[in-house]
């Protein structure tokens, strides 16, 4: 299969020298494109520079494409998208960015010039996963849902809002309290007639890997 594989956090600049971005250090995505690699898939692997990256010595084909902000990766998935079998989304995908026509470097000494910048300039980015099943009607198309201090009932509701909205066939939900209760990366991967809670990220990219490709060979 041809698969596509978004991991880590986008980055978007606020001034000329900050940024804002987020914590995901993209080791699931690459766990998740080690399962496809190892089954002898070609995984193009779509993340930032500072993104943990998939190990290079199976099977399969592995190919790197360098993203950096939310536009960036819109511009690349628009590309890669209707030439693919699967796309797996677990980017952090920034959903604000700013206008950057006018760059400055804000002064660290006003703190309120500072905030009033930033609600000029910020603005909101295209959700890319809302994209896919325009760009291609046929793929596997999976993604993924996390949540801060959500009920398991509650975040389910979510996560499957995300599927049918956006036209998926699975997303995998997790929950920050969740996994600091448990101790360990743990979620639920959901379809529209069943779920299936996994704990650890390499069960689950296994898991996410396996049901893929289950849907996969049914089309």
């Amino acid at each position: 299969m041809k698969v596509i594989v978004t991991s880590g956090g986008t980055r978007e600049y606020i001034d000329d020298v900050r940024v804002m971005t987020n914590v995901s250090s993209g080791r699931l995505g690459s766990e998740i494109a080690n399962a496809f690699l190892r089954r002898g898939d070609k995984v193009t692997y779509v993340a930032t520079r500072s993104t943990i990256m998939p190990a290079s010595y199976f099977t399969g084909e592995y190919n790197y494409l360098e993203v950096k902000d939310t536009m960036s990766v819109f511009d690349s998935m628009k590309l890669l998208v209707p030439d693919t079998d699967v796309v797996i989304q677990a980017m952090a995908i920034s959903d604000f960015t700013f206008d950057r026509s006018n760059p400055i470097k804000l002064s660290s000494s006003d703190p309120k010039a500072f905030i009033e910048y930033m609600g000029k300039t910020i603005k909101k980015t295209p959700k890319v996963i809302s994209y896919l099943r325009d760009w291609n009607e046929k793929a596997v198309l999976v993604g993924f849902k996390f949540t801060v201090g959500e009920s398991k009932g509650s975040l389910q509701k979510i996560a499957s809002k995300l599927m049918i909205d956006n036209q998926l066939d699975m997303v995998f939900a997790n929950d920050k309290v969740h996994m600091q209760k448990k101790g360990d990366h743990c979620g639920t991967l959901i379809m529209r007639d069943w779920e299936e809670p996994v704990i650890g990220k390499e069960n689950i990219a296994d898991r996410i890997c396996e049901n893929v490709t289950r849907v996969y060979n049914t089309i």
